[in-house]
């Protein structure tokens, strides 16, 4: 039976340096144990915690030279803005350093210049480019709905304001710049998911007039009905984006089931949509065919 690794000092903590460990006494040897994880050269993690976007940001941070700030998609995840994709292990690690410093060469570690000109602040200890300059820095790498739902989430959490995305994008001279012009007039603080506003991109995109986000519905008498994710409120049309929740919570499906009934009973038009009406060809050429016959009728 092979011996159980020796106990590491208790004040290494679950993330250190190979660097700590030596000067804590720990050999080599020990430092190759299979209870230790090695996330980048230089670290070492305790195996028995789960490895997650945030602890393998920490553990590279143990060992990236300063000055430096986590940037583009790896801020906006530490800032818990709206990514266009889940976290995958290896994605690379987005890290911004002045102009002057040398470029971070290391396997997992995607390098920029350009800290001088940001701001900066601070999530759980770790350096990021703050929340609007990391959107203005993924002008050139998200879509541009992808780009409108962060700028949503950035007004929704008093993160900015309308003026400043206004001026963040039109003081932009890089690639990508184009889209954040495009996207700033059109952020808005009501939009409640990244969906809502991925689908409120479509609209637009579409030529079709902008609905009101997420204010409430009454009858004629003042009873309320409904909150819905979008309001054409001339044409009495509502538009509803189901996400997974409303198929796999029975409570909620039922809910939803006698909302839509009220609303339709005052005379207002349901259109239901999900993410395949968005990501799918077909699909999405049916919500645009409907919408736009029923807001021209």
């Amino acid at each position: 039976m092979p011996r159980r690794p020796a106990p590491l000092p208790a004040d290494l903590g679950q993330v250190f340096t190979t660097v700590e460990a030596t000067a804590a006494d720990v050999g080599a040897e020990r430092l190759r144990a299979g209870d230790l994880l090695v996330p980048t050269s230089g670290v070492r993690v305790l195996r028995s915690d789960e490895v997650t976007f945030e602890s393998r940001a920490r553990a590279f941070a143990a060992v990236l030279p300063q000055p430096f700030a986590f940037s583009h998609l790896t801020a906006a995840r530490l800032l818990d803005l709206p990514a266009p994709r889940i976290w995958q292990p290896d994605e690379p690690l987005h890290v911004m350093r002045p102009k002057g410093t040398p470029l971070i060469v290391r396997a997992g570690v995607k390098s920029h210049r350009g800290l001088e000109r940001r701001d900066t602040e601070f999530v759980d200890g770790l350096p990021v480019t703050d929340p609007i300059e990391t959107w203005a820095d993924l002008g050139s790498e998200l879509a541009e709905d992808d780009l409108l739902a962060m700028a949503d989430a950035l007004l929704a959490r008093d993160l900015a304001r309308p003026k400043d995305l206004d001026r963040t994008a039109a003081d932009r001279r890089t690639r990508g710049s184009a889209a954040l012009r495009r996207c700033a007039p059109l952020a808005r603080a009501g939009a409640a998911s990244p969906w809502e506003s991925k689908a409120r991109h479509a609209f637009l995109s579409w030529g079709l007039p902008e609905p009101e986000l997420n204010v409430d519905v009454f009858t004629p008498e003042g009873r309320w009905l409904a909150k819905p994710d979008f309001l054409w409120r001339e044409r009495r049309i509502v538009g509803e984006y189901d996400g997974d929740q409303h198929r796999t919570n029975r409570s909620q499906w039922q809910y939803e089931r006698e909302r839509r009934a009220g609303l339709e009973d005052a005379g207002y038009t349901y259109v239901e949509m999900t993410s395949l009406s968005l990501v799918s060809r077909q699909h999405r050429r049916a919500l645009r065919e409907r919408l736009t016959r029923l807001l021209s009728e």
